[in-house]
């Protein structure tokens, strides 16, 4: 009887870690899919940026790149910005806050990103730094982060009052 209860103990001590806390771990931040997202969305002239994005708000992304390559190949920009190249070193990436919802009675699984620093795009004949201090928000999606606009249970809404 005590072996079974020492081995209870044991395997419980060994499934928490070792003793540590049993809170829920905070989800590390998808930065590769951060890094690409960013890379694509400063450019505007890749189509699979799309793919990026919630199913109900990729028809309007789709529109936006369409026109972003029409405008960047009438101005003579577009092969340059295809072949641009990115540095992310100085990028912080992070989950700063985690959420799930439920809609129409299914689950969804949120996570508010917040990207600061910065990062370097460099062309053929330029370098630029540009600053970041801003957030993302990711749905999953059949176990794949994907963004959202429109889905942010962190905005704040801001209603004007009568009277």
């Amino acid at each position: 009887m005590y072996s079974l209860l020492a081995l209870f103990l044991a395997a419980s001590v060994i499934n928490c870690g070792g003793g540590a806390s049993t809170a829920p771990a905070q989800a590390q931040a998808p930065k590769a899919l951060i890094q690409d997202f960013i890379a694509k969305h400063k450019t505007m002239v890749d189509s699979s940026l799309v793919d990026f994005y919630v199913a109900d708000e990729q028809p309007i992304i789709a529109a936006a790149i369409q026109k972003s390559i029409a405008e960047k190949k009438e101005a003579g920009e577009l092969q340059e910005l295809q072949h641009a190249k990115f540095d992310f070193s100085n990028l912080q990436i992070k989950v700063v806050a985690e959420k799930e919802e439920y809609v129409n009675d299914r689950p969804r699984k949120l996570m508010k990103v917040s990207v600061s620093g910065s990062y370097v795009m460099q062309q053929d004949n330029s370098t630029e730094t540009i600053p970041a201090d801003n957030s993302i928000v990711l749905e999953m999606v059949n176990n794949n982060w994907k963004v959202t606009e429109k889905n942010d249970p962190w905005k704040e809404y801001h209603y004007k009052s009568r009277g």
